[in-house]
């Protein structure tokens, strides 16, 4: 995996130099985001959560007691989709986190500001770094559910449900989108913040309010009007919820595309408004 990362990082690298050039523009942009890549990946705690989520998902089928017959296939892809989700979290929260918060604390921040970048341009960069490396792990992560999936339905027979392994990797190109607003969450949070603890900790406080709207929707309960307004804040993560399904069944483009619509919007949204709080601060 971690060679993968870092092809990942010279591919992206290597578009900066070859379309974007300088420090303005998109170029900036770009090369913020690369920089943020290489210290996103460099960061223990994420590579950590990282080898851990694949791990698991890597020892899903092995981890039946039970014979549950068919069952299992969707056991190993409900472990995998939950490995996403659960770890994704923490690496988007814990990354932009750190990353902002070391930008702040080394004063580096002032550096990039006396250049003609700006708040815009810096939070941009920082975003898309993150998000990278987030989709990389998200489509580490559909893998090797993929693999698990293939071995464990080798040996389920007959009457298995079938895998859409195309849908697998359509899942994860929703969650990797749901995981991007929630870095973005993060950066704003950190934008508006001096303290790396009080950031991660809002940041999370924000991910459970989120997740409990999710919750809530699973279960067949009707959001209240603090839900209701709690989902045009933060991310709405029932809106990534029927992309479990395809899975099992054919992909729905126009619902996929309406999720990632919905992620880019939000990402781009909250990274904005984080730009503003950034560019009012004096460092």
């Amino acid at each position: 995996m971690k060679t993968a990362m870092f092809v990942s990082i010279g591919i992206f690298r290597n578009a900066v130099r070859r379309g974007l050039g300088g420090g303005s523009g998109l170029g900036a942009v770009f090369l913020i985001g690369a920089n943020t890549l290489r210290e996103t990946l460099r960061q223990k705690l994420v590579l950590i959560v990282a080898l851990v989520a694949l791990g698991l998902v890597a020892a899903s089928k092995y981890l039946l007691s039970l014979d549950l017959g068919h069952e299992k296939i969707k056991f190993v892809f409900d472990f995998a989709s939950g490995a996403l989700g659960f770890f994704g979290s923490i690496m988007a929260v814990a990354a932009t986190c750190r990353t902002f918060h070391d930008e702040f604390e080394n004063r580096t921040i002032i550096t990039v500001f006396s250049k003609p970048v700006g708040a815009f341009r810096f939070a941009a960069g920082k975003i898309a770094g993150i998000c990278f490396a987030l989709g990389i792990f998200a489509f580490a992560t559909a893998a090797a559910a993929c693999a698990m999936l293939a071995l464990t339905a080798a040996g389920a027979g007959e009457g298995a449900p079938r895998v859409n392994y195309a849908g697998v990797f359509a899942f994860a190109l929703a969650a990797w989108a749901k995981l991007c607003a929630v870095a973005a969450v993060s950066g704003f949070i950190c934008s508006a913040s001096t303290s790396f603890l009080f950031s991660a900790v809002a940041s999370f406080l924000a991910l459970a309010v989120s997740a409990a709207g999710e919750i809530t929707f699973r279960l067949g309960g009707s959001p209240d009007s603090f839900a209701v307004a709690a989902s045009w804040i933060f991310p709405d993560f029932r809106v990534f919820a029927p992309a479990e399904a395809f899975a099992f069944a054919p992909v729905e483009a126009l619902k996929l595309l309406a999720m990632c619509a919905y992620g880019a919007v939000y990402t781009l949204a909250a990274s904005a408004a984080g730009a503003v709080f950034l560019s009012k601060r004096e460092f």
